[in-house]
């Protein structure tokens, strides 16, 4: 069920306006997902700057509609839509977004650091923490929107998370021993991840490129990558390409350059929840 709120984290709507100095922000207690949300005000004309943001998602999902657990106020769960002028490279979004978010936990918690997974994952002591899904529409061969949707664990416990994921879940609180500010982090978050998508490059430049590999936590891992239709090929993440297509030199073969599909780690298989 959905359920609007006119409050978010003690803040009242028109706080938050000014804070996040935008006008277009959608709070709710609970919601099936802040993407859907956003893509239904995006199709209805909602302006590039819009929030949707939520306490709880019922039906949260994440890459290939798989699952994403939104415990009850424990968790960061916003969609932001954006309306770049052009848009050569739409994958390179959601690597974006996923560099914006890990930086904006870096600047909250100044000892952490924030790994990310290719494509769309956000990795704490070697444990899935947040993830991002971008989620693009066009018309006449032009970008009409982007809805991206951050998901990030912050205070939840060990036990807060379903028995399947405590192995490979983490919540910011745990990793770092000490309660975290979601509206903090929101802050943050919102403020990184609009600067580097709202006007996307088509590819990475230098500084970017640096950074990212900095934060890429399957560089020189033994992994398998899956796709569809595709036999399961086994090897060793090379890095990033300025494209954002993922580097994967093979057991058996030459270097790789993957799109799309799922990236799995030899020594810990962390789901796409």
């Amino acid at each position: 069920m959905t359920r609007k709120a006119s409050r978010w984290e003690g803040q009242a709507l028109a706080a938050l306006q000014e804070r996040w100095d935008r006008p277009h922000i959608h709070l709710y207690t609970s919601i099936d997902s802040t993407n859907s949300r956003a893509t239904e005000l995006a199709d209805e004309g909602a302006p590039p700057g819009t929030l949707v943001v939520a306490d709880e998602q019922t039906a949260g999902r994440g890459l290939a509609a798989r699952r994403w657990h939104s415990a009850k106020g424990a968790g960061l769960y916003l969609s932001l839509i954006v309306k770049p002028s052009h848009m050569e490279n739409a994958p390179l979004i959601s690597l974006l977004a996923g560099l914006g978010a890990a930086v904006a936990i870096e600047r909250l918690i100044s000892n952490l650091r924030v790994g990310i997974k290719w494509p769309n994952d956000l990795i704490v002591q070697d444990r899935k923490v947040g993830g991002v899904l971008s989620e693009a529409s066009w018309a006449g061969g032009k970008p009409n929107y982007v809805v991206i949707g951050v998901g990030i664990n912050v205070l939840q416990q060990p036990s807060d998370f379903p028995a399947a994921l405590r192995d490979t879940a983490i919540s910011l609180a745990t990793a770092v021993e000490q309660q975290v500010s979601r509206l903090k982090l929101a802050d943050l978050v919102i403020r990184e991840v609009e600067e580097r998508c709202a006007n996307p490059p088509d590819v990475l430049d230098r500084e970017s490129l640096k950074l990212f590999d900095d934060h890429d936590w399957l560089r020189d891992r033994r992994c398998a990558v899956e796709r569809s239709e595709v036999p399961r090929v086994h090897g060793t993440v090379a890095g990033v390409a300025p494209d954002g297509a993922l580097l994967f030199r093979p057991d058996r073969g030459a270097l790789m350059r993957v799109t799309d599909g799922r990236v799995l780690a030899d020594d810990l298989t962390l789901p796409n929840y």
